[in-house]
């Protein structure tokens, strides 16, 4: 094989392997689940379910409420909420060079209605997201992959 054909080889799998990653990542980093309870229910259910294995609802934003404010008056219902396990938190943050995960914190669950009715979760997809850091980042941000699963699975229609 000569030198041309092994370049060209190696530029077409390189493209090949970016274009896969880039069409592939937004389906792998989210995850969506379809809910057996309507909204309100599930927002609920999860802020419960959140509250008892120890973990805070600082906040649940009403996306729709906003939007609609806002002018968009056809918005459908979304709620996101935003959930911590303190625990957890401190023991990412307590480290000045892990704290770039600021970013995505705290965890968030979306809750919403899509166009075709049914209610929906949307969560990032903390287990694969977790590689991604390695250290202390990637331990602690797997388990929160495991207490998050195990929140909402009971939500998950089957």
């Amino acid at each position: 094989m000569d030198a041309v054909s092994l370049i060209v080889g190696f530029v077409v799998g390189l493209a090949a392997t970016g274009a896969a990653v880039w069409l592939l990542m937004p389906k792998l980093m989210i995850t969506i689940h379809q809910s057996k309870l309507p909204l309100d229910e599930t927002v609920a259910g999860l802020e419960k379910a959140a509250l008892d294995r120890k973990w805070k609802v600082p906040k649940i934003y009403d996306i729709q409420k906003t939007l609609q404010d806002a002018g968009f008056a056809d918005m459908t219902a979304l709620k996101i909420l935003s959930i911590c396990q303190p625990t957890h938190a401190y023991n990412i943050l307590k480290n000045d060079k892990d704290k770039l995960v600021t970013a995505i914190m705290p965890c968030r669950m979306a809750v919403y209605k899509g166009n075709d009715g049914k209610v929906y979760i949307a969560e990032m997809n903390m287990g694969l997201m977790s590689q991604m850091f390695g250290g202390s980042i990637a331990r602690i941000m797997g388990q929160v992959a495991i207490e998050e699963k195990a929140m909402v699975e009971p939500f998950i229609a089957k």
